[in-house]
């Protein structure tokens, strides 16, 4: 069967050098088939063709390239090709551009009437992007648990083997011996399960590692996801549960020069880039947040016809569900923080870090006197959970950052306090003022009696009516709270005092029969 040349092998004039004079490069008829199937117009004009003129083979040039400055119009003026070594002419009477036109229009319209659509590039492009996305997601997951942990890795290899390879060590009180740093007892209240944390850590690294190893556009992950929840909740609750344990016990240490000699000597260490024992603790509080959100936005960028799509969807609601469960603990930590923050910003305060204080309102107001018309000062408040304390503030921008201190002006204490609402009448005519009296206790020799009396009122303004009412409503439940706890404390005290008479009584009635037996027992 006859096999058509290729494009290169035909030539483009009746003979060598000689162009057909019916080639026209503007005729419309020719540009109607242009770019269209080459082979089969081959086949066509070969096959129409094929007995005539085969005496002047012998003296046609073959062309390689075309010359023309339109391929297929320069095609169409011409028919001669090659077969077998023999050139091959139209048939006489048969216009070189009418049969191109004639091939274009009854044979090549069939490929119109296809309704053929090219390839969907974009949605290629879609596929692409989203595959990328979703391994530029699990890449920062990566880097961020790498860099997590070896913080971690920091916190046990730099701070907690050694302080508990001090501890080990055999003391003396002797002067001139040293002392050791911290007990045991003190380094399992400040790192807690920090360890076990550390290898949930790592196994959490592994996974990723080993998955991220064999990448690819169709690859799932939820599964690994899926491991992790159980070993998360069972090493960061106790971890959460323990951190104002943490917290207390470093600012305790801290006023001790050993441990403050050793943590300040460490911060000559290259690797900690000045990073403290501080931060490095409170970074177990924020990380299920990020984890939680890595996986939502992973889910969020996984399309509907991915094999991972249903998997991810669950995973994120399973860490969802996760950070609910622990959100009430890590508020709590972060409120620890806030104590320990503003203690430290308060200069001249002769309060504490104290287990289980916590903030719980603050405010920049006014106090006033009520008999007197001069507007108050500006002060900071701080209800605790324990006193409500005032402070002056003192702003300075530094590098454009604004670093506030606070100069301690007093503190109320507020167990057995009263507050109240103070009308504008009593308040110099001022609105939105609560009177807040603290008891004030001292003994006197009267019957013996402790007795008790409240001290001036302290008068504050606010700045709206909801910020009264929430003010009001926070102070009574700091005092109740307080009052509650004092009197169980009063209690538990009486109690006490009760066993220990009725013991004594026993052991004055057990001494006197022994008293009286003894003797007759000779």
């Amino acid at each position: 069967m006859y096999s058509p040349p290729p494009y290169w092998s035909l030539t483009y004039g009746p003979s060598s050098g000689i162009i057909d004079p019916s080639y026209s490069p503007n005729n419309s008829s020719h540009g109607k088939s242009r770019a269209r199937s080459v082979g089969r117009l081959n086949s066509t004009s070969s096959s129409n063709s094929g007995s005539s003129n085969s005496n002047k083979s012998s003296n046609m040039i073959v062309h390689n390239t075309p010359t023309s400055p339109n391929f297929s119009d320069s095609f169409c003026s011409s028919s001669t090709i090659t077969e077998g070594g023999a050139l091959l002419s139209p048939p006489v009477g048969i216009g070189n551009t009418s049969l191109c036109q004639q091939l274009s229009e009854e044979q090549f319209d069939i490929i119109e009437n296809l309704d053929y659509d090219d390839v969907d590039d974009m949605g290629l492009i879609d596929r692409e992007l989203s595959h990328r996305n979703r391994e530029s997601l699990v890449q920062q997951l990566y880097n961020a648990e790498q860099d997590y942990l070896e913080s971690l890795n920091q916190l046990v290899t730099l701070f907690m083997q050694p302080l508990r390879k001090d501890a080990q060590q055999p003391s003396s009180n002797f002067i001139g011996m040293k002392k050791i740093i911290c007990t045991e007892h003190e380094i399992q209240r400040l790192f807690g399960n920090i360890e076990e944390l550390y290898d949930t850590q790592r196994e959490i690294l592994l996974s990723l590692d080993s998955r991220l190893r064999m990448w690819g556009p169709t690859q799932i992950i939820s599964d690994i996801f899926q491991g992790w929840f159980k070993m998360l909740f069972d090493v960061y609750i106790p971890y959460l549960n323990n951190y104002d344990n943490a917290v207390t016990q470093y600012e305790r240490l801290r006023s001790y020069q050993p441990f403050r000699k050793f943590t300040d000597g460490l911060q000559k260490d290259p690797s900690l880039k000045g990073t403290t024992l501080y931060s490095l603790l409170q970074l177990p509080v924020r990380s299920i947040h990020r984890l939680v959100q890595r996986i939502s936005e992973l889910a969020d960028t996984t399309p509907p016809l991915h094999p991972d799509y249903v998997g991810l969807k669950m995973c994120r609601q399973r860490a969802i569900r996760l950070l609910e469960d622990i959100q009430a603990m890590v508020e709590d930590a972060e409120n620890v923080d806030r104590v320990v923050e503003i203690q430290r910003s308060m200069t001249g305060s002769p309060l504490t870090i104290k287990k289980g204080r916590r903030i719980i309102l603050e405010a920049e107001l006014s106090r006033t006197h009520s008999q007197s018309r001069v507007v108050g000062e500006k002060r900071v408040y701080f209800l605790f959970s324990e006193f409500l304390a005032f402070a002056r503030p003192r702003r300075q921008q530094q590098h454009d950052v604004l670093h506030v201190q606070y100069q301690y002006k007093g503190h109320l204490n507020l167990e057995r306090a009263r507050v109240k609402r103070v009308a504008p009448e009593d308040a110099s005519g001022r609105e939105f003022c609560i009177g807040i009296t603290p008891l004030y206790q001292g003994a006197e020799l009267l019957d013996t009696t402790l007795m008790s009396q409240y001290a001036a009122t302290h008068v504050i303004q606010l700045n709206n009516a909801q910020e009264q009412k929430l003010w009001l409503e926070k102070l009574n439940q700091v005092i109740h709270k307080l009052n509650a706890k004092a009197d169980r404390k009063s209690t538990a005290s009486g109690s006490s005092n009760t066993r220990n008479s009725s013991s004594s009584r026993k052991r004055k009635q057990t001494n006197g029969v022994q008293w009286s037996v003894v003797p007759y027992a000779y």
